[in-house]
């Protein structure tokens, strides 16, 4: 029988629509529609209060705003944030009745209620996915400012949806159905306005002020900001995280790889004091012959703050870094956008009005400190003018862009709230900060140079980030149990805000660092194995005594430790390839499970576990003495990395976890590339690659290679090759090699290992591979 669809789908939704509970505000004056029009790419809705426009940017895409009534065209405050500006035309249809009025394009339909001007979304297939049921905008004065407080009130009655993202937060939730989140920057605290639904659909709220997601009541969820000249949001359906995160980068910016480097090891403490220890540290890391790509110069570096001055413990950095550079290692700098006085560039900046604001009383910084203003675009290209003649031309390879949120110890609200900005009222544009701040760094080195890929690290960070090649870590956190239990909900939220490259301090920044303390110690290994499998693998924090490197913590973690840096370097091809995938097809490394198991009731609500790309669960042990964790495996066949065996998913396991082991497994369907063992992510080609195929379903992997730096690789320099896996015939493919660069092997050989019991497993190289292929780019298929 033949069925029509677009009919049951409008059965669907009228159904839907008649069992809805009362949407209403019933405390708010009535807003009915009072007309409307199709007019170029939007339907524009007069209300008794205000104008409603919804404009069609694609058939899953749609820009809200809402202006009270007899406004003109409001500024855009938002466009450093969302930087595409045209869409390509979409189709879409107006049409009414009595009661309301509908727009459809070929995959959401959007019903306006005459009565109440109340919106609710559907799919095209008719599920509902969620309600804007009031827009409020009140007139408030904020830094001496006529302005809106502006409220949406989403009714979400009966719906047993998860809500995530909104950046990264500290209280050690995952799914915010029924919390309230502040949308403002602190340390340890960072502010992404895009929450993502398991319903299917994202929202981005395009406001750069303090915002707030208010869900104490399960059933309502309010988005509110303290500035507004109207409601701004875009409304993306997926129904697949990735889709909607695809989305949020086209409107706030696609993410660029980092070097290769990168994706190494990052060896750092608070802090190194000399030229001398540094060159010492790196010395013994080749000594011991343990993998490590990059070292980092913490604060007081300087002799003055943002002077960009060595201080005399650094007699010669050009040697420094040359030394560092012949030893393979990258150099990561620290620095600030605070200024103390008692320098020219200070007064240079105190002259030109510069500055935001300076400390008024004396403490751990002086009085006269000050904030410059990095939203003004002369002030951000003197700083990074300071920050090229000092570091970059003497070949500093990162930035380590500390406290600019920016901090303001001492009181609640950010320093910029109360102050003005050459962008506008510093209330107004209070979580961009971060974004102005990376942004002139990131443009300033990629005007010097194009032969060495951005990398920043940033205590903060706001939508947009992404675009400038910013790392966010999670900030000052303590060193605890309960503390790194909490970094992963908060690395995961992060992720699905978007925002793909995340780190933390391994170990923690601060309080209960005793290195002599075997619990401590036991606390370093488990989080330096949640750090192998983050995007970013670098420890960090305050230790008594003072190191922080890995023979810091005995012999025997010590090799625990080695053990997980091997993995890390072996994974390297998956790693780099997958980080392609990010870069080229809005991919996310760092995965919650709601990401692949989105209707899955126990997957949206696991926050302590994740994949790490496409193909490995990981989950981290975060109990002090455990020897074992349960572990939800969803519906799917997995592979026990460490031993082969296969457990069949959809349920909760007890994983097996003695200290050196994190209980990893792999999805059936995986074709998982590892490299040869390595000191640094360069010093040996990629080849022989270990292909380790995971048999029980068809699965794909690209291979992606390029120069490991510079930007040629955004202009075709690089190379792909793709691998299928076809279960049935138990034939892999390897398809032709795409695309060329400099200094491209002319041969790779692949060692075919398919996984099985005692086979395949573990950090090492299999001795033997079920075949062994020489690839010279030409497309072959193989029975292994």
């Amino acid at each position: 029988m033949k069925v029509f669809r677009p009919a049951l789908a409008s059965l669907a939704i009228a159904a839907a629509l008649v069992a809805l509970p009362c949407a209403r505000a019933q405390w708010n004056p009535p807003n009915p529609v009072v007309s409307f029009q199709k007019q170029g790419d939007s339907l524009e809705v007069s209300q008794k209060a205000g104008l409603l426009r919804l404009q069609v940017c694609a058939p899953d895409v749609l820009h809200v705003t809402y202006s009270a009534a007899g406004m003109s065209a409001p500024p855009r405050p938002s466009d450093h944030v969302v930087i595409k500006k045209a869409w390509p035309a979409a189709d879409f249809n107006v049409t009414s009745d009595d009661k309301s009025v509908t727009l459809t394009t070929a995959l959401l339909k959007v019903v306006i209620e005459r009565e109440s001007g109340a919106i609710h979304y559907f799919s095209a297939g008719g599920d509902n996915l969620t309600t804007d049921s009031y827009r409020s905008l009140r007139p408030v004065d904020v830094n001496g400012e006529n302005t809106f407080h502006a409220e949406v009130f989403f009714a979400i009655y009966g719906s047993h949806e998860g809500l995530y993202g909104l950046g990264q937060h500290q209280a050690g939730v995952w799914n915010y159905r029924g919390e309230t989140v502040d949308l403002s920057q602190e340390n340890t605290n960072i502010a992404v306005p895009l929450l993502v639904s398991s319903n299917g659909y994202g929202i981005f709220w395009n406001n750069p002020s303090p915002s707030r997601a208010n869900n104490r009541f399960i059933h309502s969820l309010y988005l509110s900001a303290e500035v507004a000249d109207r409601i701004d949001y875009y409304f993306i359906y997926g129904p697949g995280a990735d889709q909607i995160i695809g989305h949020y980068r086209d409107l706030t910016g696609q993410v660029p790889l980092f070097g290769r480097w990168a994706y190494g090891f990052w060896q750092c403490k608070n802090k190194y004091q000399s030229q001398q220890e540094l060159e010492s540290v790196a010395a013994k890391y080749r000594e011991l012959h343990i993998p490590v790509d990059n070292i980092v110069q913490d604060w007081f570096w300087w002799v003055t703050m943002g002077e960009m001055k060595w201080n005399p413990n650094y007699p010669d950095p050009q040697a420094l870094i040359d030394t560092l550079h012949k030893e393979h290692f990258h150099l990561m700098v620290s620095v600030w956008p605070f200024f103390r006085p008692g320098t020219e560039v200070y007064d240079q900046f105190d002259r030109n009005g510069w500055f935001v604001a300076k400390t008024l009383t004396g403490g751990f910084h002086p009085v006269g400190q000050a904030l410059y203003d990095a939203t003004n675009p002369d002030a951000r290209h003197q700083y990074w003018a300071n920050v090229n003649a000092a570091l970059f031309q003497k070949g500093v390879d990162a930035w380590w862009l500390d406290t600019d949120e920016p901090e303001t110890e001492g009181r609640e609200d950010n320093i910029l709230v109360d102050h003005k900005l050459a962008v506008g009222s510093g209330a107004r544009y209070a979580n961009t900060y971060p974004l102005f701040h990376a942004g002139g760094v990131s443009e300033g080195q990629q005007a010097a140079s194009q032969q060495k890929r951005v990398f920043i690290l940033s205590r903060s960070a706001y939508a947009g980030s992404q675009r400038y090649g910013v790392t966010a870590w999670s900030g000052d956190v303590l060193s605890d149990w309960v503390t790194f239990h909490r970094q992963i909900s908060a690395g995961l939220n992060y992720a699905i805000s978007g925002m793909p490259y995340w780190t933390t301090d391994i170990g923690g920044f601060i309080s209960g660092g005793n290195l002599n303390d075997p619990q401590f110690r036991e606390l370093f290994v488990r989080w330096f194995q949640f750090g192998t499998f983050s995007p970013i693998f670098r420890v960090h924090g305050t230790r008594n005594p003072d190191e922080n490197e890995l023979w810091s913590y005995g012999p025997e973690n010590q090799k625990i430790l080695v053990d997980y840096d091997t993995l890390r370097y072996r994974l390297l091809p998956y790693i780099y390839s997958e980080a392609w995938q990010v870069t080229s097809n809005h991919s996310t490394l760092m995965r919650p499970l709601v990401m692949d198991w989105r209707t899955d009731v126990v997957a949206q609500n696991t926050g302590d576990e994740y994949l790490f790309g496409p193909s490995i669960l990981v989950s981290p042990v975060y109990t002090q003495g455990a020897t074992s964790r349960t572990v939800y495996l969803p519906a799917a066949t997995w592979y026990d990395f460490w031993t082969g065996d296969t457990i069949a998913g959809g349920k909760h396991i007890s994983a097996d976890a003695p200290l050196a082991k994190l209980p990893l497994y792999v999805r059936a369907g995986s074709i998982v590339p590892m490299g040869p063992a390595m000191e640094w992510s360069t010093e040996k080609p990629a080849d022989p690659i270990e292909l380790r195929i995971y048999p029980g379903a068809d699965g794909d992997f690209t291979l992606y290679e390029d120069e490991n730096d510079n930007y040629d690789y955004a202009n075709g320099a690089h190379a792909t090759i793709p691998l299928h896996w076809d279960d049935a015939t138990h034939t892999l493919a390897i398809g032709a090699s795409q695309g060329t660069y400099p200094g491209m092997l002319p041969q790779h050989t692949f060692r075919l290992v398919v996984v099985g019991k005692d086979h395949g497993t573990g950090i090492g190289e299999t001795a033997a591979a079920n075949t062994t292929i020489h690839y010279s780019g030409e497309a072959v298929s193989v029975r292994p």
